[in-house]
C-alpha cells in the first residue's frame, strides 16, 4: 500500500485537460530512460550507491561524536531534508553515543560558520564535503576555512582519517582527496546536485546518524512504479501538467505549498530550489513559496484569501504524528478540551484547506499517512519527476541553471579584483 496520497479534486481542473498533456508527458518519461539525464531514477533503482554508503558506515571513526556536511544548495539540501523529517525533533540535543550530531552550515555566512566551528573538536568530527563539480565556490571555501581554523587552534584536523568526499569524476576536491589519501564517495557524473539525494550527498548523513535509508529508496521506487499507471504518467505527470496549465493558461504564476508538519518544512526548502533552479528559464516557470502552517495562517492567508487570484495551492499534511499531547479538559474554548495537539493541527490544516476551496482557489491536496522513510521517499520522488517532466511541457533543459552559473562567474571576477 502507498504511503502516500494525493488529491486533485479541488484543483479546478478537468481531467480531460490533464490528459491532453498525456502524449508529451509519456516521451518525456521515455526521453528520461533514454538519456544520460535519467540518472537520478537509474540510481535510485540500483543497489551499488546503497552499498558503498553502507560500507562508508560500518568504516567510519568509531570516536566521532558530530558530523558535519560541507556543500551548499542541491548538495545540502537532500541530506538536511531527510534528517529533520525521520530523526527525531531536537535530535541533536537529545542523541547519545554512539550516534551523531548533524550539522549543515550550507553557507559563507562568517557568524554562523565560526559558531559552529567553535563547537566542535577535530579528532572528533567527521567532515563530509560534497560537490559534483569539485569546484563550487562556497564548499572550497567551507573546506579551507575548517582546516584553517583548526591549524591556528593548534588542533590540525586529521584529515585521512576523519574526512569523506563526494564528488564527481574529475575536478579540485577529486584531486585533493586523491592527494591526501582521503576516503571518496560517488557523485553520478550525470545527476546534478538538486537531483542527487538518492545519492551519498543525500543519504551519508542521515545513513551516519540512523535513518535505514534503504527504505527510503524502497517508498521512491514504488512512487515510480505508479506513475508509470497511467496515460498521464501517473501523479508526477498530472501535477506536472497542473501547474502548468495553471502557470500558462489561467495566469496562476505562483505556487504556495502550505506545509502542516514542521519536520517536513526542509522538505518544502528542498522542493523550492529544485522546482526553481530547473524550471526558471527563458521567462518560464512559477514561483514556489513555501509557508508553515498554522504560523503562516496568521501571516499570509490573509493575502492567499482575499488578494490576487494568481496562486496555485498545495497542502502538505500527515495523517498520523508520532507524538501525542493531550490538552486539558479544562481548556478553553470547549471545542479543543480534552482533545490532543494532533487534532487540533489536522483541524487547521483541513480548515485552511476547505476555506480555500469555498473561495474558489485551486487546491491540491499530498497526505502521508505517517512521517515513515517510505513516504519520505514517495514524496522526494514524486517532486522530482514532475519536476523533470513539467520541463517538457515548458520546453526548458531541466537539469541547467545558467542563471546560477552566471552569477557564480560574476562573484570569481569580483574576488579577483583585488
Amino acid at each position: 500500500m502507498a504511503d502516500l496520497d494525493v488529491d486533485l479534486s479541488h484543483a479546478r481542473v478537468e481531467d480531460a485537460v490533464l490528459e491532453s498533456h498525456g502524449a508529451t508527458l509519456r516521451k518525456a518519461l521515455h526521453a528520461l530512460e533514454e538519456a544520460p539525464e535519467g540518472d537520478f531514477l537509474r540510481v535510485m533503482r540500483g543497489s551499488v550507491l546503497l552499498r558503498e554508503i553502507r560500507t562508508y558506515c560500518r568504516k567510519r571513526p568509531r570516536r566521532v561524536t558530530d558530523v558535519v556536511q560541507l556543500g551548499v544548495g542541491g548538495s545540502s539540501l537532500g541530506a538536511q531534508a531527510l534528517c529533520a523529517a525521520l530523526l527525531k525533533p531536537r535530535y541533536n540535543q537529545v542523541v547519545r553515543m554512539p550516534g551523531l550530531r548533524f550539522h549543515f552550515p550550507d553557507n559563507v555566512d562568517p557568524d554562523g560558520f565560526a559558531a559552529l566551528l567553535d563547537e566542535l573538536h577535530p579528532r572528533r568530527t567527521l567532515v563530509h564535503v560534497v560537490s559534483k563539480s569539485g569546484g563550487t565556490l562556497e564548499t572550497q571555501a567551507q573546506l579551507y576555512a575548517l582546516l584553517e581554523w583548526f591549524s591556528r587552534k593548534r588542533k590540525p584536523f586529521p584529515l585521512r582519517e576523519n574526512m569523506v568526499v563526494t564528488t564527481g569524476p574529475r575536478g579540485a576536491l577529486r584531486e585533493f582527496a586523491e592527494r591526501e589519501g582521503i576516503s571518496m564517495l560517488s557523485f553520478p557524473e550525470n545527476v546534478p546536485g538538486r537531483y542527487s539525494v538518492f545519492t551519498a550527498s543525500g543519504l551519508l548523513v542521515p545513513a551516519l546518524c540512523g535513518v535505514p535509508v534503504g527504505r527510503i529508496l524502497t517508498g521512491a521506487r514504488r512512487m515510480e512504479a505508479s506513475c508509470r499507471d497511467d496515460g498521464v504518467v501517473g501523479p508526477a505527470g498530472r501535477l506536472a501538467a497542473l501547474h502548468f496549465v495553471h502557470d500558462r493558461q489561467e495566469g496562476r504564476r505562483i505556487h504556495v505549498e502550505l506545509i502542516y508538519a514542521d519536520a517536513l518544512l526542509l522538505v518544502g526548502d528542498w522542493f523550492r530550489q529544485i522546482w526553481a533552479e530547473s524550471l526558471g528559464k527563458e521567462e518560464h516557470g512559477p514561483t514556489p513559496v513555501i509557508a508553515r502552517g498554522t504560523t503562516d495562517q496568521h501571516s499570509q492567508l490573509q493575502l492567499y484569501m482575499e488578494g490576487p487570484d494568481d496562486k496555485l495551492y498545495t497542502i502538505l499534511r500527515v495523517n498520523r504524528f508520532r507524538s501525542r499531547v493531550r490538552i486539558s479538559r479544562h481548556a478553553t474554548p470547549d471545542a479543543v478540551g480534552g482533545r490532543e495537539l494532533g487534532e487540533i493541527f489536522d483541524a487547521e490544516a483541513r480548515g485552511t484547506q476547505q476555506a480555500l476551496v469555498e473561495k474558489g482557489r485551486p487546491v491540491v491536496e499530498i497526505r502521508l499517512r505517517r512521517m515513515m522513510p517510505e513516504a519520505i521517499g514517495e514524496l522526494l520522488l514524486l517532486q522530482q519527476l514532475q519536476t523533470a517532466l513539467a520541463g517538457a511541457l515548458y520546453q526548458v533543459d531541466p537539469f541547467t541553471q545558467p542563471g546560477v552559473e552566471a552569477g557564480k562567474v560574476a562573484a570569481l571576477r569580483i574576488l579577483g579584483r583585488r
